[in-house]
């Protein structure tokens, strides 16, 4: 079962704006420790790093969670998203409010976003966690170049999909309790783990207003990316310490990504945490807590 009293609202919240767009964040610990910044995955928000931003303030970490734009409290305009543009808000926020270099964890699309911003800002970006890293190309070959008219092709269709896609039905049946405690579920592997406090952290963005035209930028942005911003050109450029963590049972980023990670880059490390599926941090905390504070001790001596 959940921890007695744990819950998703954790830290103290303020609000960052990105191109006149309110940004959701929450930073937890004393002001003086090294800046660690938690960014979530897909359809999540700052709230599901829980069991994880009080332990690393514990340890001395100055801890902050940033709900992406689209995603938890932040704002959900009508926008073409893709991991550089999300980016680009956790660097303006290590800019604006943190004024340091940070290191980052991220989960799933989260570790895309990050690994995104250590490419384009490594001064920024001192170490990554990806934990773990999703991503689609992963597990698609190296293609040649699109010819002209296969690109105009796709970029019509990812448009239309804006029109065509019954968006807000789609998030109509995700946010129904049954069908999102199903998803979740497959998600995780210590099932336990799903309780009332997560379930409310993905349900209420899906109730609100600009939630379907946010979901649609989002979907169409990710789906029109050039090679170049997709996990395995990202990954051959990333110069800085990387530590991958992957669940033994992740149904959602397969054995084959992290494989696939390992060969681009056999020289970073990746462990594997047996019995946790996508989302370890959440399902077995105090192990994955404890692996990355020990990493970080390992990277960063005293």
């Amino acid at each position: 079962m959940a921890a007695a009293g744990e819950t998703t609202d954790w830290g103290q919240v303020s609000v960052l704006h990105w191109q006149g767009q309110p940004l959701q964040v929450r930073q937890l610990g004393g002001d003086q420790g090294p800046p660690l910044v938690l960014i979530h995955g897909f359809a999540a928000a700052a709230g599901h790093w829980r069991a994880n931003a009080p332990a690393f303030a514990a340890a001395g970490w100055r801890v902050y969670g940033v709900d992406l734009l689209g995603f938890g409290a932040s704002a959900q305009p009508f926008l073409v998203q893709d991991n550089r543009t999300w980016a680009q808000q956790v660097l303006h926020l290590v800019e604006q409010r943190i004024q340091e270099p940070v290191v980052i964890v991220g989960h799933s699309l989260g570790a895309l976003v990050g690994l995104t911003a250590a490419v384009a800002r490594p001064e920024l970006v001192k170490a990554l966690v990806l934990a773990p890293l999703q991503d689609p190309a992963l597990l698609k070959p190296r293609l040649h170049p699109r010819r002209s008219c296969c690109r105009c092709g796709r970029q019509l269709l990812t448009s239309l999909q804006r029109w065509l896609v019954p968006w807000r039905l789609i998030l109509w049946l995700f946010s129904r309790p049954w069908l999102l405690a199903l998803g979740l579920r497959a998600a995780y592997h210590h099932r336990h783990r799903v309780d009332q406090p997560l379930l409310r952290l993905f349900a209420r963005p899906c109730c609100r207003s600009g939630a379907a035209r946010s979901l649609a930028g989002m979907t169409m942005g990710m789906g029109g990316r050039p090679p170049q911003a997709t996990a395995p050109a990202l990954l051959r450029r990333v110069a800085g310490p990387v530590l991958v963590l992957w669940g033994q049972e992740d149904r959602l980023a397969p054995e084959a990504m992290a494989k696939a990670v390992v060969r681009l880059r056999p020289d970073v490390p990746c462990r594997v945490l047996e019995g946790c599926g996508h989302c370890p941090h959440d399902e077995d905390p105090k192990r994955f807590n404890g692996v990355v504070l020990a990493w970080l001790r390992e990277t960063f001596p005293a």
